[in-house]
């Protein structure tokens, strides 16, 4: 479980979130204000920090880069509240890690903070030999089985953590992507199914979750036989991961032009959001069923 530094100047809201995070094994500590986050920061473990996204000594995005500055381990996630959307897009820009809407709180606040800590604090008995590797490359064909998506986001963050390409957060932002892309791959892609018939993110990653629908077109023509190619390439410059699915691919003109908070209330969109905003660059061909996700290096 994770320690978990929670900003809200609300007693009564943090009260509440306290309870929803408390439920589930974290440990909490509370602060009413950037300041008071940023010295509590300071006295050291600390795996996450979830705060208020309106911040009143000072604005998201610049917390965001103080954390980084001092804490480069230490996660982000902020709570988006209605009309903020600009301050929201401005922060996961700059680092933060996540951003869950308040009115969808209850539901997703919990599945955020947990996958975001499983794809971050992973075992990593390769450590020694990985910070002596110059270069890599793999390639991988996967089946529509969501059982690999958490193994292979574990295996990219070991190599960014061995090679020192990645400090903590930015390993952590990359990971994240890369899930929201795998699934896209996989079930938007290849299963040609839609958000609002398929379980959430967090319960594809991690429950394995499946329904009637989803096992039907596992077992029919033609999304049986398609198959995701992933390519990762690591090098002292950064990673670039490659997904290719076999599905008919979407038309990506104009589409994250527009990417903004809101799409997280929607049932569209809620994956290439983070998926551009959470790396430093996102390339399509122009079928639409290929992305390369870019991390470049931040060594420590």
């Amino acid at each position: 479980m994770a320690e978990i530094l929670l900003v809200q100047s609300s007693p009564t809201r943090a009260v509440e979130i306290r309870i929803l995070l408390e439920r589930r094994g974290h440990g909490v500590t509370h602060a009413s204000n950037g300041r008071d986050a940023i010295h509590t920061l300071r006295k050291g473990a600390i795996d996450v920090v979830v705060a208020d996204l309106s911040l009143k000594e000072m604005s998201g995005s610049e917390f965001v880069r103080g954390v980084q500055s001092h804490f480069p381990d230490v996660l982000v996630i902020f709570i988006a509240p209605a009309g903020s959307e600009q301050l929201a897009d401005e922060a996961l820009r700059v680092g933060a890690v996540s951003c869950v809407s308040e009115e969808q709180l209850q539901v997703l606040l919990m599945e955020t903070v947990e996958t975001v800590c499983r794809v971050a604090f992973g075992n990593d008995p390769y450590g020694p030999l990985l910070a002596r590797l110059e270069s890599s490359s793999f390639n991988f064909v996967l089946s529509n089985e969501p059982r690999l998506i958490s193994p292979l986001v574990t295996l990219v963050s070991q190599v960014a953590e061995g090679m020192r390409s990645l400090p903590g957060a930015e390993r952590t932002r990359l990971g994240f992507a890369l899930e929201h892309a795998l699934v896209n791959a996989m079930y938007r892609g290849n299963l040609g199914l839609g958000p609002s018939v398929t379980p959430s993110h967090h319960q594809i990653v991690f429950e394995h979750a499946t329904t009637d629908l989803i096992e039907k077109r596992k077992s029919e023509l033609p999304y049986k036989e398609r198959r995701i190619q992933v390519r990762v390439v690591s090098d002292r410059a950064g990673l670039r991961v490659t997904i290719r699915d076999g599905g008919d691919g979407f038309k990506v003109q104009n589409f994250l032009d527009a990417a903004t908070l809101a799409r997280l209330r929607k049932d569209a969109g809620h994956g290439l959001l983070f998926m551009e905003r959470l790396t430093d660059g996102l390339e399509f061909n122009l079928e639409g069923n290929e992305v390369t996700l870019v991390k470049n290096a931040r060594p420590a």
